[in-house]
């Protein structure tokens, strides 16, 4: 037992300090050398799974080894990214061990070769994009002046502006022994205007699950809007547009804003869309808060596909469409912001995971609004029950929803049509309960506590709990 509590107790050590490495060592005189002259190409570390490089959507980032050193890398599992430096015979070369859900750089290095000899790394431990103490800029000058420029991100500096850069230049020994030393580390504040500005910027990236292909023509659009009020639209405090030009996902942006135009008191969200055109082609579905009350300036954004179901893959009609209309009974218009989600899911688990979904933009529209929803036969269990849910959210804020499941017959050859969804007035917020009649799954009497202003009660009530599920709240 004390064995393990000591191998316990070495193993949090080791992860500590490995955690800590990537920023304390640009942060120290630069005494020892990491690097050894054995020519021995280090193995990657060990990646979680789904995270290497070669997935269909990250693979492109990879690129094929050239050189006897790219192909020495490779060999013990390293992926090449980016374009390698030469100068004489000196070759230094990026590679990693993984990349993140936005398909960005992990685990990665600098890996410096000289006459085709492993001469090591350029760091002691291997750099995470966009996070402090990764590995930005390599300048190899000439044989005798190489140095690197590695990013050191303050808690507040938002994804695009470090408010520092380390230097550390290098020095090599030649011959049968050869090796790279890191010889200086200086660091010092950027650009001063950059620094000064680094609080009015939003920064994040964006992507969307569908393995489809953007037009050339396709242009994202990156809001900052108000939210503070649902009956009106969301006012626009800042806007961000980037021509696509036939790049593809994950997408990068860095909004920056007016900070006169900003009120803590106030909510604000992220929103995002990318367009054919006119033709909304991905929107965001859900709202991303930012900046006030305690939220970042930093987000990571994933949209949904416009108009066309899940359950068959994006893009794609399946052949079986259930056609119908989303409604409701009061008279309030809906904003030009609002859109509506269709879902179909399984009877016995409303609340997991979508057969097929549509999300419908709304524009000038007003109910009631049809919808097509495409999904596949090969999703559907002719053993068990169906339902669709509808829920109609403006600005990101919910607004209607479907109060219960519509049973849809998914057994015939036909897909069923004319479809009537009815929806209720809802909300994000938690409901209040006064005068209304609870349904509870225990019964019995106790007390209920519905508010209070400090230390001070505001109301008290008692609570009875019937046999048969219900409850009468009595205010004292």
């Amino acid at each position: 037992m004390k064995n393990k509590l000591i191998m316990v107790a070495a193993f949090m050590m080791l992860a500590a300090s490995t955690g800590a490495a990537q920023t304390l060592w640009l942060d120290r005189p630069l005494t020892t050398n990491w690097n050894s002259t054995n020519g021995v190409v280090p193995q990657p570390p060990k990646v979680a799974p789904g995270s290497a490089p070669e997935t269909p959507a990250c693979r492109e980032t990879v690129r094929t080894p050239v050189s006897l050193g790219e192909r020495a890398l490779t060999r013990v599992g390293w992926f090449l990214f980016g374009p390698s430096l030469n100068y004489g015979s000196i070759s230094i070369v990026t590679a990693m061990a993984s990349v993140d859900g936005m398909c960005r750089p992990n685990q990665y290095n600098g890996f410096v070769f000289i006459n085709n000899r492993y001469a090591g790394m350029l760091a002691p431990t291997h750099s995470t994009a966009r996070s402090d103490g990764s590995m930005g800029k390599i300048n190899l000058y000439t044989p005798k002046d190489l140095n690197v420029e590695f990013l050191r991100y303050g808690p507040d500096d938002a994804l695009c502006c470090p408010s520092q850069t380390s230097l550390v230049s290098y020095e090599f020994t030649t011959g049968a022994t050869a090796v790279v030393r890191a010889a200086d580390v200086s660091t010092a504040a950027t650009c001063r205007d950059q620094v000064e500005t680094q609080d009015n910027v939003i920064s994040g990236t964006v992507t969307y699950r569908p393995r489809m292909a953007l037009p050339s023509s396709a242009t994202l659009v990156v809001r900052l809007v108000d939210v503070s009020r649902q009956d009106v639209s969301a006012p626009v405090i800042a806007e961000q547009r980037i021509e696509t030009g036939g790049a593809q996902i994950p997408f990068s942006f860095d909004l920056t804003y007016d900070r006169s135009r900003i009120q803590e008191r106030n909510r604000y969200a992220i929103r995002a869309e990318i367009l054919d055109g006119g033709r909304l082609l991905y929107t965001t579905d859900v709202v991303r808060p930012v900046l006030t009350q305690g939220n970042p300036r930093v987000v990571d954004l994933e949209l949904v596909r416009v108009g066309t179901g899940t359950g068959t893959g994006p893009g794609i009609p399946s052949g079986r469409v259930i056609r119908g209309t989303v409604t409701y009974l009061q008279r309030i218009a809906l904003g030009p912001n609002s859109q509506i989600s269709v879902r179909l899911v399984d009877s016995a688990n409303p609340q997991g995971d979508a057969i097929a979904e549509e999300t419908i933009i709304v524009t000038n529209r007003q109910v009631p609004i049809s919808f097509e929803l495409n999904y596949n036969p090969r999703d559907i269990d002719r053993q068990r029950n169906y339902e669709l849910w509808a829920e109609i959210r403006t600005d990101g804020q919910l607004r209607f929803q479907s109060e219960q499941g519509q049973a849809v017959n998914l057994r015939g050859a036909a897909a069923p049509s004319n479809v009537e969804l009815r929806v209720a007035p809802a909300s994000d917020e938690p409901e209040a309960i006064t005068g209304q009649t609870l349904s509870l799954s225990k019964f019995g009497t106790g007390s209920l506590r519905i508010g209070d202003r400090g230390n001070e009660l505001i109301v008290r009530g008692n609570v009875v709990v019937r046999a048969d599920g219900s409850a009468e709240v009595t205010v004292n």
